[in-house]
């Protein structure tokens, strides 16, 4: 079996904070402080890797829903490849949603009535943009009732805390433990630690 963990980290895609105060933490964009930061790109950007992710039983593999499934739709952009490869592995489908303002669309596919949908989506953290997806997927199919949206979310990895989004039960690769906090309730500003902007500072963030 593969300790996806590691090889995640490995990989660059999940960084987490050791404990030295010298060392920076994150800065998230919601303006919260972080012990950890989740960046798929690094696990996407490598065909390979992510097709192994999908095919292992340890992995994506044994997590996949049974029965027919139609369509397998990601968010954009980091779930896109990985819409493909799942569908690639069910024999159905493959599509994405759209930015479009605040909301998403999906204007690209036509879902036809009775459509069964598995959503993807690369990183979970507040749940934002999958739940925007949902919603684009059933605006597509003409209302809620018109396609069949699985009750769970298949993640690379699930970093909300939360076992299942909405009662669609999410199932991903990785769970790692990180914390967020207030800037005034940081415990890691608290030692001295510098709260930075993880991706232009991911050299200082991970040493490498």
């Amino acid at each position: 079996m593969s300790d996806w963990l590691n090889e995640f980290r490995k990989a660059g895609a999940i960084w987490l904070h050791d404990g030295e105060p010298k060392r920076p933490h994150a800065l998230l964009t919601s303006g919260l402080h972080s012990d950890g930061f989740v960046n798929c790109t690094y696990v996407t950007q490598h065909p390979g890797l992510l097709k192994r992710i999908v095919n292992e039983p340890d992995a994506l593999a044994g997590k996949l829903p049974s029965g027919r499934i139609d369509w397998v739709i990601g968010s954009p952009m980091g779930a896109i490849t990985l819409a493909h490869e799942i569908a690639e592995r069910l024999g159905c489908r493959a599509g994405f949603t759209e930015k479009d303002g605040d909301a998403m669309s999906h204007k690209r596919f036509e879902l036809e009535p009775g459509a069964r949908v598995l959503v993807c989506e690369d990183v979970v953290s507040t749940g934002g943009s999958t739940r925007k997806t949902i919603e684009a997927i059933q605006a597509a199919g003409g209302g809620s009732g018109k396609v069949e949206i699985l009750p769970v979310v298949i993640a690379l990895v699930n970093r909300s805390g939360a076992a299942d989004l909405d009662g669609r039960k999410i199932e991903a690769v990785v769970t790692p433990a990180i914390h967020t906090w207030k800037p005034e309730a940081c415990p890691l500003c608290a030692k001295g630690s510098e709260a930075v902007r993880p991706k232009s500072h991911w050299k200082a963030l991970t040493g490498t």
